[in-house]
């Protein structure tokens, strides 16, 4: 049995899917410290589980779903007494390696089974990560010091987050400040203050709504609307305390109560980057900064904070809280120089996702993302963590503890700072990094971190995520579902734990050359990097540059200023890294795979990315060298409201590919794989519908397609062309007709109809489908969504794209016809297509246009006539039930 045909795909998605949404809960040891892109633990435990196993196991034997409701299987207890009695199916006597070790999911997973694991990460931050996971600790002496150096600089410094209660003068405990960017109005001077919107809180059934007064004047601009969830009607009478009365002119508008100012609080002076001044004069923050050579300026204006009855409450910023601001900020100017604060200016880096947007509102350095008192609290924390090193405990290694307090700390940063955001929804502040980028905030919040409550952002919090993650490496569990029951059951894994003694070997450094022997490895599982996707290590640096004031004298790998880049294996042409450097690069570590791979051991990745270019590349480094893939199927990755995900239109699957290093030295043409495939397909859909019932088309292709480059690589380089060596572009390009061909419902167009159109009418003939199934399609194409929505032939929100009919395209391709002239295509045959080419869809439908509103089409008709052309416009008619499509290309030119 194929190691992936033991995968319980079904009962995947659904594991990750719930994995992903709360990680915390279902995989806790990943909730350690942050790291981007994590693919899910249950996932890399299924990929281990498979590969681990015997061939006697089979799917069900790893995860299945009874009657009952509940679950059985080695998923569960690798030490099944019935499924694998006296562990006689699992080889846990094995070394798994992973190149690209990211923050050790796959690496804590095959641990935990029992493997030895190394890993290679060129990132200190995820380097650290991974490591913390699978050190050892002791817990009781962990929580002990962290108790006492919380509760020390509580006593030194939680006066500065105390505010006084208005109603009983007490004093209290703040949660949050809320601040609020202050800049001139480039025309004429005004002090504007940034205000995306006037509300602090949405009413719930269990909170009022708050909004905060715009009237400077008002002498109490904290507005509650107790159980109020909507504006107020036009015509509303409303009298303010002051006596006046005020009749609401619009719906929707609300109306202090203190001082009768009527106001939209969904219409603040910010919005879209730019600022609005009362006089009407409208600016981009970002040009105002840069003209004017300042930083942004904030201005506290309201504080959350705990009453004495221990409710949450809301005020404005006082005279008393300014003053504990500015102590806050002498003790720190008086300090400064003794607390562990990083000093670091920000890297040059990319503008979409790196430090380019902070420096283009004048950042200039780390420690400028945080308030005087982020940073004072921040770096005595640090140093006090840092300082238990030089104790000694009796059964606990003191530099260990003070690594794993230097985590905790580290991690909160997350939730700090001045690019952290308030949601007014949920009533909480968000964090850094909700998009994978640096954001500037014009209205950022600043937590108490030092806070009782055990908010989000309170340093406690993240304590418990450090200290459960540790526990669940000494007793790890699995969550899953009961659907009968309605309830998510737990299964304690007694006889597994991650250990620290299997970690063979973890190195900072590039995988492009390996320490380890020729053919010493049993498997290498592992998620390589993104193509062109997002740059971590930009983002890393914003932890690195905390964690390397604590640990550079310790540790090698925090010796540089910044994370090291220069062999990060990325495609980004702002530093001169091309195509050709990452197929490079990532070719030289997968030699090095091939070379320590014992030669029945085996390699599975995943990857997640929606550009099919970047498939090609990845799939041509795998080949290129020596491995040969023997499958690939589609897996869920991240939860589909994660806004990465939802709002920039990204894939949220994985493809799991296998690859070996089995190798057929013959020669075959591209005709005789073409020919060798077509019926094995066919046997194989039908054999994979069997196995997976629910298994969507999109998903089939994407594993039959698996299966070409299976043949392909096998025979690699020795598969020819006419007479050439034929690439791996024109080898899935062969391979993806014979797809289509085998699939319902295939599209089978003349050769000649570029692959957009092809994909178009393929796409209509389908219907509407979500956004991860129309790229799956499209895949098989060497295509994705963007390139139809740049041809506005796709439209609609992520769960539900839908084809652009003719008439919504008029414009577009008459934009064309205008640049081009005569309308001539100046490409055919699935070539690449100029961007202002015509397309055949456009010919057709622009036809089929001219015809629908009796306008003339002899001229264009005369120009585009063809047998190809007539046989896309009569699919079109039949897949849309519009027999206008083939008449206009029925007309002769007598008729006109």
């Amino acid at each position: 049995m194929e190691t992936w045909d033991k995968l319980p795909l079904n009962l995947m998605d659904e594991l990750a899917e719930k994995e992903t949404y709360r990680r915390d809960v279902y995989r806790p040891i990943y909730s350690l410290h942050k790291w981007w892109a994590r693919r899910p633990g249950s996932t890399f435990r299924c990929l281990s589980l498979a590969a681990m196993t015997d061939e006697d196991i089979t799917k069900d034997d790893i995860l299945t779903e009874r009657t009952t409701g509940t679950h059985d299987g080695l998923y569960l207890d690798s030490y099944h007494d019935e499924i694998n009695p006296n562990d006689e199916h699992i080889d846990r006597d094995v070394t798994v390696l992973d190149p690209f070790s990211g923050g050790g999911t796959s690496l804590v997973e095959s641990n935990r089974l029992g493997a030895d694991v190394i890993g290679y990460e060129l990132n200190p931050v995820a380097w650290w990560t991974e490591k913390k996971s699978m050190d050892d600790v002791d817990l009781d002496v962990f929580e002990r010091e962290f108790d006492r150096i919380l509760e020390e600089t509580r006593n030194e410094l939680g006066k500065y987050y105390t505010t006084i209660d208005p109603k009983t003068e007490q004093e209290c405990e703040v949660l949050y400040y809320f601040q609020s960017q202050q800049i001139p109005c480039l025309t004429c001077d005004e002090q504007v203050q940034l205000f995306p919107r006037y509300q602090l809180a949405k009413t719930k059934k269990t909170r009022p709504g708050i909004l905060y007064c715009p009237n400077q004047d008002c002498n109490d601009r904290i507005i509650e609307l107790g159980d109020r969830n909507r504006g107020l009607d036009e015509g509303t009478e409303i009298t303010a305390t002051n006596g006046r009365t005020v009749t609401v002119s619009e719906d929707g508008n609300e109306v202090c109560p203190n001082c009768g100012y009527e106001f939209d609080p969904n219409d603040g002076t910010y919005g879209y980057s730019k600022y609005t001044c009362s006089n009407g004069h409208k600016h981009d923050v970002k040009e105002t900064l840069q003209r004017l050579d300042e930083k942004p300026k904030f201005d506290r204006f309201a504080v959350q904070y705990i009453d004495p009855y221990g409710d949450k409450q809301f005020k404005e910023f006082s005279e008393d809280d300014a003053e504990r601001v500015e102590k806050a900020r002498n003790k720190f100017e008086e300090v400064r120089d003794d607390l562990p604060i990083p000093n670091q200016k920000l890297p040059d880096t990319s503008s979409r996702t790196g430090t380019g947007r902070l420096k283009n509102y004048n950042y200039n350095k780390f420690d400028e993302l945080f308030t005087d008192r982020h940073l004072l609290t921040f770096g005595l924390l640090m140093k006090k963590a840092k300082a238990v090193r030089e104790k000694e405990f009796e059964n606990a290694n003191s530099r260990n503890i003070s690594e794993f307090l230097i985590t905790t700390v580290s991690n909160s940063l997350e939730y700090h700072g001045r690019l952290v955001k308030w949601h007014y929804g949920q009533s909480k502040s968000g964090h850094v990094f909700e998009r994978h980028a640096f954001i500037p905030r014009v209205q950022p919040i600043e937590g108490n971190p030092l806070n009782h409550e055990g908010n989000s952002n309170a340093l406690q919090n993240f304590f418990n995520k450090v200290y459960e993650g540790k526990l669940f490496c000494k007793r790890p569990f699995e969550k899953i579902k009961n659907r009968k029951k309605g309830e998510v059951e737990q299964f304690y894994v007694e006889s597994e734990s991650i250990q620290e003694s299997r970690v063979t070997a973890l190195n900072c450094s590039t995988a492009e050359r390996l320490n380890e022997e020729d053919e010493s490895v049993d498997y290498v599982i592992t998620d390589p990097p993104y193509y062109d996707n997002v740059q971590y290590s930009t983002l890393a640096d914003y932890f690195y540059v905390w964690l390397r004031e604590c640990l550079k004298d310790q540790y090698e790998e925090f010796k540089p200023e910044h994370v090291p880049t220069a062999r990060e294996i990325i495609a980004n042409k702002a530093a001169n890294k091309d195509e050709e450097f990452f197929v490079e690069s990532l070719a030289n570590v997968f030699s090095e795979c091939y070379r320590v791979l014992k030669q029945d051991g085996e390699m599975v990745f995943t990857y997640h990315h929606n550009e099919n270019e970047a498939w090609s590349v990845i799939l041509e480094a795998l080949i290129q060298s020596g491995f040969t893939v023997t499958g690939a199927y589609p897996v869920q990755s991240e939860m589909p409201n994660n806004p990465h995900i939802s709002e920039l239109d990204n894939a949220e699957y994985d493809i799991l590919v296998y690859a070996n290093k089995e190798q057929v030295d013959e020669e075959i043409t591209l005709t005789e794989l073409r020919q060798n495939l077509f019926f094995e397909l066919q046997d194989m859909a039908a054999k994979e519908r069997e196995r997976h019932d629910d298994l969507s088309k999109a998903d089939l292709g994407v594993i039959l397609r698996g299966k070409c480059m299976y043949y392909y690589s096998r025979h690699y380089p020795n598969v020819y062309s006419k007479g050439e060596q034929a690439g791996i572009d024109e080898a899935l390009e062969t391979v993806d007709s014979i797809i289509e061909q085998v699939l319902e419902g295939s599209v089978n167009l003349p050769a000649s109809i570029d692959s957009i159109s092809e994909a178009y009418a393929a796409f209509v003939q389908r219907g509407p489908e979500g956004y991860d199934d129309l790229n799956k399609q499209l895949l098989a194409k060497n295509l994705n969504v963007s390139d139809l929505e740049d041809e506005k032939l796709v439209k609609g929100p992520r769960d539900t794209k839908d084809p652009v009919s003719a008439d919504e395209r008029v414009h577009h391709i008459e934009r064309k016809l205008n640049q081009s002239g005569n309308g001539s295509q100046q490409t055919l045959g699935g070539d690449d297509v100029d961007s202002d080419a015509l397309l055949d869809i456009d010919k057709v439908q622009y036809l089929y246009h001219l015809y629908k509103t009796d306008q003339n089409t002899s001229e264009y008709l005369s120009e585009w006539k063809s047998d190809d052309l007539q046989e896309l416009a009569e699919f079109l008619a039949d897949a849309t039930g519009d027999d206008r499509y083939k008449n206009v290309m029925e007309m002769s030119l007598s008729q006109f």
